[in-house]
């Protein structure tokens, strides 16, 4: 049976954090958006901060919800339990992030990942693990489309769906979301099917925007880059039929699921792109790095990947 009236916290206040947030916000539910460092910390016995959530739709209008902030310190000095939990960080934050909020986490609580990339959901579970065996670990594939401008001011760019399903793959999940979530959502039994899927498009799309500087639209307009996209997308193929053999994502398929991406997002410019123009770090080591490695495991040659890890270090 769902629960209408959840407490979620958010660990992650960039644009998929804050579309989270929003939604749940608009749907009835209390939301606090765990915040990093002690940027609240001022001696101050205030529990949590209110802040205001503005979203821009497709469609041109603009809602604004009120949310609660708090950072990791406040969260933990405070005694506070965690019953619904969103982690919305990047890849190579994820898991210090759990570890942070790890002793908040109540024994059943349900933790959700929207993570992009793959490499670190087994270190994620064994953390969860250590705090309580009967801790839910959910993780979610999503191709909503959101843009930051400034903290918690976003657009929503591309209606998408989100896919959720458990870990370790068991049936029946109740991930406790509220009735009439604006956001799509559905759940999967093999999430990690879906998870591979998304991960080698992003393998396509993320490295290689960036390294033609353009859009994600231009980059399957542009025939120059053709040539490129279908040598990677061999690679990955190769290397993702080779380590998990129940994905069967030939190099024509994932060809045309990249192109398909990027044209429904052909304004949109990729999270890596936008990454380095802002000079943050990339996730590249749980994208094409984790291809490496996985290619590296069952003797695979991948001078493609290798070659766009190397460039971007």
């Amino acid at each position: 049976m769902t629960t209408h009236n959840n407490h979620w916290y958010i660990v992650g206040a960039g644009a998929i954090g804050c579309l989270w947030a929003h939604a749940l916000k608009k749907a009835g539910q209390d939301v606090t958006v765990v915040l990093k460092g002690h940027v609240q910390d001022s001696g101050s016995n205030t529990r949590s901060a209110q802040q205001q959530i503005s979203l821009s739709s497709i469609d041109g209008s603009n809602t604004v919800v009120d949310i609660n902030t708090v950072t990791v310190s406040e969260l933990i000095s405070h005694n506070s339990v965690i019953e619904h939990c969103i982690i919305a960080t990047k890849a190579y934050d994820a898991n210090t992030a759990l570890q942070a909020i790890l002793p908040a986490l109540s024994s059943s609580a349900m933790v959700l990942s929207l993570c992009n990339g793959m490499g670190m959901h087994k270190a994620m579970h064994k953390q969860l693990q250590s705090r309580s065996k009967n801790i839910q670990f959910l993780l979610g594939v999503t191709s909503d489309g959101a843009l930051l401008h400034q903290p918690f001011q976003l657009s929503h760019t591309g209606i998408g769906h989100t896919f959720i399903g458990d870990y370790l793959q068991q049936k029946n999940t109740n991930t406790l979301l509220p009735p009439h979530l604006y956001l799509h959502h559905s759940q999967r039994d093999n999430i990690h099917s879906a998870l591979w899927q998304k991960m080698l498009i992003n393998c396509v799309i993320n490295p290689l925007t960036l390294i033609y500087q353009c859009k994600n639209g231009e980059l399957f307009a542009n025939k120059d880059y053709s040539q490129s996209i279908k040598a990677l997308c061999d690679e990955l193929s190769l290397i993702a039929n080779k380590a998990a053999p129940t994905i069967t994502m030939t190099a024509e398929l994932l060809f045309e699921a990249a192109q398909d991406v990027a044209n429904l997002t052909a304004e949109n410019t990729s999270s890596m792109l936008k990454d380095a123009q802002l000079a943050r770090p990339l996730e590249l080591d749980y994208l094409n790095g984790y291809m490496v490695k996985l290619a590296k495991e069952h003797g695979l040659a991948c001078p493609i990947n290798q070659q766009l890890l190397d460039t971007q270090l």
